[in-house]
C-alpha cells in the first residue's frame, strides 16, 4: 500500500513537469525511460500494475521509479557494461517491442515484429565476461563507444536481424569471442551491414572467424584491426566494398573471403555484384599464415579502382585429398575476373607455389599500380604433379592497357605472368622478373628483355622503368621483360 501511495504522489508530481523531464522506471537492470511529454494518461490496475505509454509493468517487479531533467530520445537503446554487469536504458514510446534479457553481462534483446521503426543502440563500457544479441525484423544502427567486451561463451556481438545494419565507430572498441566455441565469429552479423565513423575496432575471433556477414558488408570509414583470426579475419557472404576507412587483418585462414549469396552458385544473379570485391578507397593491409590461404579471396569478381593494398601470404602449398589436387596461398584470389582502374596494389607470396594474382577469369588493369611477388619454390607432389609459384596467372585473357605493373617470381622455370590465352601490351609500364621471359602475344606495344643478377631489396632500372623488389626476393641470371608505351 505504502508503495502505491508513493507511485501515485510522484505520477502527480509528474503532472507539473517540464517537457524536457523523463520518467524512469527501474526493472532489475533495465531502466525504461518515458519522456514526460508523452507519457499521457498512467493507468494502475488492480492494485498491481501500472501503464506508461502502453508499457505495462509489474509493480512487483519495479525497484524505483525517478524523474530527472535529462530527456531521452525516442527510438534509442543504450547498453553500459561495467564489468560482471550491465546497465539497460530503453526509451519509452519502443519499449512495449522489445524484450530484454539481462544475466550479469550477458545482454539479449529481441525486437518485435511489430516494430517498424529504426532503433540506435550504444553499447559502451567493459566486461571480460559480456556479450549483446539483438534479433528483429527491421533494420537498426549501432553506435560502439569506446566498448571493450570479451565473451566467455559465444560471440561477444551477434546481431540476428537480416536487414540493413549501420555500425558506427567512436573512441576505441575492442571486441573477442570465447575461444573452441560453436559459433561463427567474434562479431557476426546476419544482415547487411556498413561500418563508418572515426574510431576504432579492434577484433579477435578466437572459435572461428573476426567479422562475418551473412549478406554484404561496406566499409565507408573508420579502422578496423582483426589482431587475431583462427579463420578468416573477414567472412562474407554477396559482397564486400571498401570506400574508405583502413582495415589491418593478420588471420590463420583467409584474410578476405567472399562468397556466392544463396544455396549454390547458380543463385548469382539474383544479387547485385554476388560474390564481389570493390576496392573504392582506404587502406586495406592483410597478413594470413595459414597454408593455402588466400589473401584476398572473391568467389566472383574483383574490382580495384582507388586506394591502397598490401597483401602477404606465408603459408605453403599442400595436395588436398578431398580435391585431389593441390592447393596453394594466393595473396589475391579470384573465381572471377580481376579488373584495376586505378589505386595501389602490393601483393607478396613467400610459401612454396605461391601465387601473387591468381585470377580464373581475365586480367584488365587500366590504371593505378599492381606489383605481384612470389619468393617460393616449386611445390612438388609427385613425379608427375605439382604447382609452379607465379606472380601473375590468369586462366582467360591477361590485358594492360594502361598503369604500372611489375611482378616478379623466384623459380627460374617458373613464368612471371602465366596464361594460356591472350597476354596484350597496349599502353602500360611492365616490368617482369623471372625464369621465363612473360613474352606478350598480343598488341601493338613494343618490349625489350634482359639478363641480370637480382639481389635483395635491389632497385632494377631499364629503359626509364624502375623496380624496387622486396627484402625477401633475390634470383640470379633472371630475366627481365621491359615495356612501356
Amino acid at each position: 500500500m505504502r508503495r502505491l501511495f508513493a507511485l501515485s504522489l510522484l505520477l502527480t508530481t509528474l503532472s507539473a513537469v517540464t517537457v524536457a523531464q523523463t520518467l524512469r522506471v527501474n526493472v532489475g537492470q533495465v531502466t525504461y525511460a518515458h519522456r514526460a511529454a508523452a507519457v499521457g494518461n498512467m493507468t494502475f490496475a488492480n492494485g498491481s500494475t501500472l501503464t506508461v505509454q502502453g508499457m505495462t509493468y509489474n509493480v512487483a517487479n519495479v525497484s524505483d521509479i525517478t524523474i530527472d531533467a535529462n530527456e531521452v530520445a525516442d527510438n534509442t537503446v543504450s547498453v553500459n557494461y561495467l564489468g560482471s554487469t550491465a546497465n539497460i536504458v530503453v526509451a519509452g514510446n519502443i519499449a512495449p517491442y522489445l524484450t530484454i534479457s539481462a544475466q550479469g553481462a550477458k545482454v539479449s534483446i529481441v525486437q518485435s515484429a511489430d516494430l517498424q521503426q529504426e532503433v540506435s543502440y550504444t553499447l559502451t563500457g567493459s566486461s571480460t565476461n559480456g556479450s549483446f544479441v539483438m534479433d528483429g525484423e527491421y533494420k537498426a544502427n549501432f553506435t560502439l563507444n569506446n566498448l571493450s567486451l570479451t565473451s566467455a561463451s559465444g560471440p561477444a556481438i551477434d546481431i540476428e536481424d537480416g536487414k540493413a545494419i549501420g555500425i558506427t565507430l567512436t573512441g576505441t572498441n575492442t571486441v573477442s569471442d570465447a575461444a573452441n566455441g560453436s559459433h561463427n565469429a567474434a562479431l557476426y552479423v546476419e544482415g547487411h551491414a556498413t561500418i563508418g565513423g572515426t574510431g576504432t575496432l579492434n577484433v579477435s575471433g578466437l572459435t572461428k572467424h573476426a567479422i562475418a556477414t551473412d549478406e554484404y558488408i561496406v566499409i565507408s570509414s573508420g579502422t578496423i584491426n582483426v589482431q587475431k583470426a583462427q579463420s578468416d579475419g573477414l567472412h562474407i557472404n554477396e559482397r564486400f566494398q571498401m570506400d574508405g576507412g583502413n582495415i589491418s587483418i593478420a588471420a590463420a585462414g583467409d584474410g578476405i573471403d567472399i562468397g556466392f549469396r544463396g544455396a549454390n552458385k547458380g543463385t548469382k544473379d539474383q544479387y547485385e555484384h554476388n560474390g564481389f570485391a570493390e576496392i573504392n578507397g582506404g587502406t586495406l593491409t592483410i597478413t594470413t599464415t595459414g597454408d593455402a590461404t588466400k589473401g584476398l579471396k572473391a568467389d566472383s569478381t574483383v574490382i580495384v579502382t582507388a586506394g591502397t593494398i598490401n597483401i602477404t601470404t606465408t603459408g605453403a602449398a599442400y595436395y588436398d585429398t578431398a580435391e585431389a589436387d593441390i592447393t596453394s596461398s594466393s595473396a589475391l584470389k579470384t573465381g572471377g575476373s580481376y579488373q584495376q582502374t586505378g589505386g595501389n596494389v602490393t601483393l607478396l607470396s613467400t610459401g612454396s607455389g605461391g601465387k601473387g594474382l591468381n585470377a580464373t577469369g581475365a586480367v584488365n588493369v587500366s590504371g593505378g599500380t599492381l606489383q605481384a611477388v612470389t619468393t617460393g619454390a616449386r611445390y612438388k607432389y609427385s613425379s608427375s604433379l605439382d604447382t609452379k609459384p607465379q606472380a601473375l596467372k590468369s586462366d582467360g585473357n591477361i590485358m594492360f592497357t594502361g598503369g604500372t605493373i611489375r611482378a616478379a617470381v623466384v623459380d627460374t622455370k617458373a613464368t612471371t605472368i602465366k596464361t594460356d590465352f591472350t597476354f596484350s601490351l597496349t599502353g602500360a609500364t611492365v616490368m617482369a622478373i623471372g625464369g621465363k621471359a612473360a613474352a606478350p602475344n598480343s598488341g601493338t606495344q613494343a618490349y625489350k628483355t634482359y639478363t641480370a643478377n637480382v639481389t635483395a631489396g635491389q632497385t632494377v632500372t631499364y629503359d626509364g622503368v624502375s623496380f624496387t623488389v622486396p627484402s625477401a626476393y633475390s634470383v640470379s641470371s633472371a630475366t627481365i621483360l621491359v615495356s612501356k608505351p
